[in-house]
């Protein structure tokens, strides 16, 4: 029996790949929220940034930069 992974791996991106993800992430969190792409969405785009891939530090810095913004925007405590 082979062993059975419970977690998907991380994937390695080319930095300027993932930089420019989070570039979006960051201009699209600075439009007000719309029906279709509310500040749930986005968090849940950015999480999905930070789980998939394997990060720099900077870019774990710009990725809780970025919660931390929908959390005050939202009112809620930062994840």
């Amino acid at each position: 029996m082979g062993i059975q992974q419970t977690e998907q791996p991380r994937r390695v991106h080319a930095l300027h790949l993932v930089d420019a993800d989070l570039d979006h992430l960051e201009r699209a969190i600075r439009e007000p929220d719309n029906r279709m792409l509310n500040a749930q969405y986005w968090e849940r785009r950015v999480l999905s940034v930070r789980h998939q891939f394997e990060l720099t530090r900077e870019q774990r810095a710009r990725v809780e930069a970025i919660l931390e913004r929908l959390a005050q925007r939202n009112g809620e405590p930062a994840l």
